[in-house]
Parts: structure tokens; C-alpha cells; sequence
């Protein structure tokens, strides 16, 4: 009886110990392979998605200022709103479906040239709507995207395998560390800038968050984009 308790004890011991990947180390080897495997290739990053991140995990792009609304300018319907993001202008005003007409009076919105705006400029967007048109009032802000694990596959595995990552001549993952929940990657990459044809590079770092079961529950990155800017010949005025 006593050999029976002590075997019992020892298997709810072990179901019960928290996951070895949740461990600092064990993180920061899934982000680094993570990080990596965006570099490889299309497939692979795909698949490293699809195996460590939790169905409930979030992707954080760079945020930005603008209205908060996507679309999909290689589709058949180039100006039809695909999605919103949450907290945005859009969000409040848009619907998925919407035709957007123009901006601010400018049919061939997607190619102006937008001229000098600020956080709460208000712009008017004319969009189709199950048939009618609609005359609406956005205002700029600080645009907070972000994607479930879902809509992030949809839109890596949409990408050309081919096209990934043909503009890199370089990039070295240096190095990930840790701490209780989540760990920060540091890479560098050079790449050719597909417009001004300049090679370019830049540091960039990947943050990764984990569950408590040890499965990705976020993934956020900070990059030098003004450095980048700079190099291919873009300026920032006012």
C-alpha cells in the first residue's frame, strides 16, 4: 500500500511541475529559433507560428498614425476595407465590406501624397455601403494593431515564398535572453531598399511573451526605422 501511495505522489508530482519550456532558458531558445526562422524563410517562420504560439496569442506590429483601417491593394477589390483595428477612427466608423470612394474629395486616395498632419486632423471619407454612399469623419490617432494567431498565419502563409526576404543580403541573430515571462531577441539585418535600391541595415528586437503553459502569448518588435529612413533618403519634416 505504501509502494502504491509513493508511485501515486510521484506522478501527481510530476503532472502538476511547471512546464520545462517555460523555463528562462527554454524561452529564450523558442524566441530565438523564432526570430531566426522569420529570416529562413516563409515555412519555416510559418511553422514555428503554428507550433509555439497559443490559438489565443497576439502579434503587436509597429504601430502607427493613421485611421485604423486595412485593405488589400493586389485583391480584385483593391479599396474595400478587409479589417479595423480596435480603438481606432475606423473602428467607430467603418464596417468590414466598405468601398472606400476617396479622401478628403482625392478618388486615387491610395497613390497622394498625403501633405503635413497631426494627431486629431480630420479627414472626410466618402464610402460605399450596401449601395449608398456615405459621407464620414475620421480624425488621425495613434493606430494600436494587432493580430490573433489566426489572421497572422492567413496573412504569412498569403505571402509569396519566393518574395520572403529577397531583399536580405544579411542578418545575425545575436543574441535572446529571459526573464519570468517573456525574453527579448537582438538581431541585426542588412537588406537592399526595394525603392531607392541602397543597402541598408538596421537593429532590431523582438519581444516574446509566454503562458503559463509555456506557449507563446505575444510577440512585439522595436526596430530603427528612422535609421532607416535616413539611409534610403527619406526625410522626417514638419
Amino acid at each position: 500500500m505504501k509502494r502504491i501511495f509513493l508511485f501515486l505522489v510521484a506522478i501527481l508530482s510530476t503532472f502538476f511541475l511547471p512546464a520545462d519550456h517555460h523555463k528562462p532558458g527554454n524561452m529564450a531558445e523558442i524566441s530565438k529559433a523564432m526570430v531566426s526562422a522569420s529570416y529562413e524563410g516563409r515555412d519555416a517562420f510559418a511553422s514555428m507560428v503554428e507550433k509555439h504560439m497559443a490559438d489565443d496569442g497576439y502579434n503587436y506590429p509597429d504601430r502607427f498614425v493613421g485611421f485604423g483601417f486595412y485593405y488589400n491593394p493586389q485583391s480584385e477589390n483593391p479599396n474595400t476595407i478587409t479589417s479595423t483595428v480596435e480603438g481606432s477612427s475606423a473602428a467607430a466608423a467603418m464596417k468590414v465590406g466598405d468601398v472606400v470612394l476617396s479622401i478628403d474629395g482625392e478618388s486615387a486616395w491610395q497613390d497622394a501624397e498625403p501633405g503635413p498632419r497631426k494627431l486629431g486632423d480630420v479627414s472626410s471619407i466618402t464610402v460605399l455601403r450596401n449601395g449608398s454612399e456615405l459621407d464620414l469623419e475620421l480624425a488621425l490617432g495613434v493606430v494600436n494593431p494587432r493580430f490573433v494567431k489566426a489572421d497572422w498565419l492567413v496573412g504569412i502563409n498569403g505571402s509569396s515564398a519566393e518574395d520572403w526576404g529577397s531583399n536580405m543580403i544579411d542578418y545575425n541573430v545575436i543574441e535572446a535572453v529571459a526573464g519570468d515571462s517573456s525574453a527579448y531577441v537582438l538581431h541585426w539585418r542588412k537588406f537592399k531598399d526595394a525603392e531607392s535600391g541602397v543597402d541598408a541595415e538596421q537593429y532590431a528586437i523582438t519581444r516574446i511573451g509566454f503562458n503559463k503553459n509555456g506557449m507563446v502569448n505575444f510577440v512585439a518588435e522595436l526596430e530603427e526605422e528612422e535609421l532607416w529612413y535616413r539611409q534610403t533618403g527619406w526625410t522626417i519634416t514638419r
